[in-house]
């Protein structure tokens, strides 16, 4: 590489991580009904404790990309909007 490519400016950054998604518990119980699953199978499927899926489910945690990915293919699902939702200002966790 040159130097002066080196020195040259970059465009501004895009930010690391997008806002916060929530899941949608109503979505998931409705749907681990239709397969007839429980919150302990989908752990299993998606590779998580079946505590830290507990945490998604109270809305303790946000799930990382990662985990919503593994969550959606364990359900059969291809729509992240059916499943999760944009964290809103009023939830009662940060």
């Amino acid at each position: 590489m040159t130097s002066e490519r080196l020195h040259q400016p970059r465009g501004p950054r895009r930010p690391r991580r997008p806002g916060v998604v929530r899941l949608d518990r109503e979505a998931l119980w409705k749907r681990l009904a239709l397969l007839n699953r429980s919150q302990n199978w989908l752990a299993g499927k998606a590779g998580i404790s079946p505590g830290y899926l507990s945490l998604l489910v109270s809305r303790g945690r946000a799930p990382s990309g990662r985990i919503r990915r593994r969550m959606l293919k364990a359900l059969d699902m291809e729509n992240s909007g059916e499943l999760f939702r944009p964290k809103e200002d009023n939830d009662e966790n940060p």
